[in-house]
């Protein structure tokens, strides 16, 4: 008799279980956008009701074709217009669904990593703004590079670089340069950006000193202009700069080193 009460209650334990299994299960799938198929974490309604990540279906409105405005819904299949409606409400269920660990998983890990890119990013912007030179040359290399919740915006990086620059940032000084020499996000200005990296490089910057070589060692330069180059390329080699963001801005020393071999060969 104690057996059989003891399975009864054991069963009873398990359906429970497999009950609220099924039940978290069902909240994650109402929840989930069916394009990324994960928590949005900027969630909105589109015209079909369906819930999706704003991003994701604006992309889908951009990339699909359109008949008389509008397209076909990604989930019901049907012609929707292209209209969608915040829902904050969701993003705080959202929130409060895995803050109780009620979502849990991978689900709930990749949730939390948006929360934290985006507390990042409000951060920099805030500091950028409030005149921090280093948060003004790292607001410019996230717009620069497209990181950290920020989509490559090369207009919003110059204008970054160039605040850092107007407020003492070496590193900013040398972004600026190479904005202006390349015509990154700004009308090329070959003089002022080859003037700003040698600015930058006369302070120490390895960055500017890399592109400064790269530029005086392209074909149809002079040997005294190639001689630049080589000098600016060894001291880069040699570390002899005190800033040294060359790594950090996925350049590296071997493109340096790989570029003094090719202009030592073709001597």
């Amino acid at each position: 008799m104690k057996n059989k009460k003891r399975s009864s209650n054991e069963m009873s334990k398990l359906e429970k279980n497999s009950g609220a299994k099924r039940q978290k299960q069902s909240v994650e799938l109402d929840l989930i956008c069916p394009i990324t198929h994960e928590l949005p974490f900027d969630p909105v309604h589109a015209e079909d009701g369906s819930l999706y990540e704003r991003q994701a279906i604006e992309e889908y409105f951009v990339t699909t074709t359109k008949s008389e405005g509008k397209v076909r819904s990604p989930v019901k299949g049907v012609m929707i217009g292209t209209s969608i409606f915040a829902a904050p409400h969701i993003k705080n269920t959202i929130e409060g669904l895995i803050s109780n660990d009620v979502i849990t998983g991978d689900l709930a890990n990749k949730w939390k990593e948006r929360a934290e890119e985006k507390k990042y990013a409000d951060d920099l912007i805030k500091d950028a703004e409030n005149g921090d030179k280093i948060a003004m040359f790292n607001l410019g290399a996230c717009y620069f590079i497209g990181v950290e919740g920020f989509k490559e915006d090369l207009k919003q990086a110059y204008k970054w670089f160039k605040e850092a620059n107007a407020a003492g940032c070496v590193d900013g000084t040398a972004m600026e340069g190479e904005c202006l020499l390349k015509g990154h996000g700004v009308e090329k200005d070959k003089d002022t950006g080859l003037l700003y990296l040698g600015m930058a490089e006369g302070q120490g910057s390895d960055y500017a000193a890399y592109f400064i070589g790269e530029y005086f060692s392209r074909e149809g330069q002079g040997l005294n202009k190639k001689m630049l180059a080589r000098k600016m390329l060894e001291k880069v080699l040699n570390g002899n700069y005190t800033h040294k963001h060359l790594n950090a801005a996925a350049i590296g020393i071997e493109k340096a080193k790989a570029m003094l071999d090719h202009l030592q060969s073709s001597d």
